[in-house]
């Protein structure tokens, strides 16, 4: 088994101080031991894939995932419950004031940068859009497939979510739609995956999920461009070129948050993550590697934005009788 102690110079960074009793009740070591992560569900693949490489070099480690949405995540860490977490966000204000209370801190690494995939569809001719036509589908301006292609034999547009903590959603109203209304075509459902097979179900629906999610074979991966008026020649799909020369307009950075003041399996998982053979299992998963990217702008806002009263009432979640009486 290889030695772990390699990377202690990495350690230094990562390691956060917290005036905790050494006895916490955690009894994992740098070396090996048993501890639940969280991780944003988006992110299931590569976790899968991270844990599986890591608990092969490690054959004393043990590392339980938890998949959830990135909100409880957060709050898994803060219950002490895991220490540390994979979200898309680093932890907000409010977060933070929780952590400070509990004389304890959260260090936060970027791990890599993924793509927010729209599918549509498979009868679904129209396969481009423009970022601003994208701006006005979410906030309600454009609700009719016609409205973006004349020729569509597509109808009204309803935009899935995988959820109202999901970090897709999070983005999309952060980055895209940037505080204007909702439209009230906008549904969440419980997770990516029921995104795609209702996508796959519904003619006139789009989805917004995270790139690991899509599934070609069942729904059409659309092409998105930062202009009003999209052309074959400047819409990007999500994959790793075309976001690292940032061609792709819907990209968001993944990071760790750590938060383990005894310097245990949490902190020996990060560090390997961060790390070459880590980076190496996130490029294969398809999604941009830190090391890979030239230095991007993630100046994106890290917290989950606030619904404002007129919007509060528009994610619900989509059931089948709702969706048979409005087909």
């Amino acid at each position: 088994m290889k030695a772990i102690f390699p990377y202690l110079f990495i350690l230094s960074l990562l390691c956060i101080s917290c005036r905790q009793p050494v006895n916490d009740g955690w009894t994992d070591t740098m070396n090996g031991g048993l501890i639940r992560i969280a991780c944003d569900e988006n992110f299931k693949s590569l976790m899968d894939a991270e844990i599986e490489a890591f608990e092969i070099r490690y054959d004393s480690a043990f590392i339980i995932p938890v998949y959830t949405n990135e909100t409880e995540a957060i709050r898994l860490m803060l219950d002490d419950s895991v220490r540390f977490a994979l979200t898309t966000r680093d932890i907000n204000p409010q977060e933070k004031r929780a952590f400070e209370g509990k004389k304890c801190g959260v260090r936060k690494s970027l791990v890599a940068f993924d793509g927010v995939a729209l599918i549509t569809n498979l009868a679904n001719k129209d396969s481009i859009i423009g970022l601003p036509a994208l701006k006005k589908i979410l906030t309600g301006e454009i609700t009719n497939w016609t409205q973006i292609n004349p020729a569509s034999n597509m109808d009204t547009i309803r935009v899935l979510f995988e959820g109202n903590q999901s970090g897709v959603l999070r983005y999309a109203l952060d980055s895209i739609v940037r505080g204007d209304n909702l439209s009230p075509y906008l549904y969440a459902l419980n997770n990516s995956a029921e995104v795609v097979r209702k996508v796959a179900e519904m003619p006139d629906a789009i989805g917004l999920i995270g790139f690991l999610n899509v599934e070609e074979d069942k729904v059409r991966l659309m092409r998105v461009s930062k202009e009003e008026h999209a052309t074959l020649t400047n819409s990007y799909l999500p994959y790793e070129g075309d976001i690292v020369h940032e061609n792709y307009p819907l990209w968001r950075p993944v990071y760790v948050l750590l938060s383990d003041p005894r310097s245990g399996l949490s902190t020996a998982f990060s560090i390997f993550v961060v790390n070459e053979i880590g980076q190496k299992v996130i490029q294969k998963s398809g999604l941009l590697t830190v090391n890979g990217s030239h230095i991007m702008d993630v100046a994106i806002r890290d917290e989950f934005p606030q619904i404002n009263n007129n919007n509060k009432n528009k994610l619900i979640k989509t059931t089948e009788n709702e969706d048979k009486n409005e087909n």
